[in-house]
């Protein structure tokens, strides 16, 4: 993936019809890192609550930090890029789609996603630099 479509990605993720959710669960000892890392990003400390922001249980099966963006998407007007990382959410959500890339989720959080049902597109916004707008604006503009 280039920074044109990251940037794509991010507009069409950052469109507020997208119902953007920002999730992160994680065993107790991972908690101090990401922590500090998503403070350092964001400038916002997170604090655990059990909606968007998790802290498992001891024993859980899980092997660090898992990241997870939820959305709602028209499965034929979804873009090809995202389309081929996005996977079935849980059941009984408003989301049909859901990515689980770390990775691309830690840098959907340097540019403006937060821990939170929805996402503040002013801030999104703010954080894309001038030579990708057209990337951004593009993918917002994805109905």
């Amino acid at each position: 993936m280039n920074d044109h479509d990251f940037f794509e990605i991010l507009g069409y993720l950052g469109n507020p019809r997208r119902q953007c959710k920002l999730d992160a669960e994680m065993p107790a000892k991972a908690q101090a890192g990401f922590e500090s890392r998503y403070a350092r990003l964001t400038g916002v400390t997170p604090q655990p609550d059990n909606r968007n922001y998790y802290i498992l249980h001891e024993g859980a099966d899980k092997w660090g930090v898992e990241l997870r963006v939820y959305f709602i998407a028209i499965p034929n007007n979804i873009p090809p890029i995202i389309r081929n990382m996005a996977v079935t959410p849980r059941p009984s959500t408003i989301y049909n789609r859901r990515i689980n890339d770390n990775n691309l989720v830690w840098r959907l959080i340097e540019h403006g996603l937060l821990l939170s049902d929805i996402q503040n597109e002013t801030r999104i916004r703010n954080l894309v630099p001038t030579q990708f707008l057209a990337d951004f604006n593009r993918g917002y503009q994805i109905l």
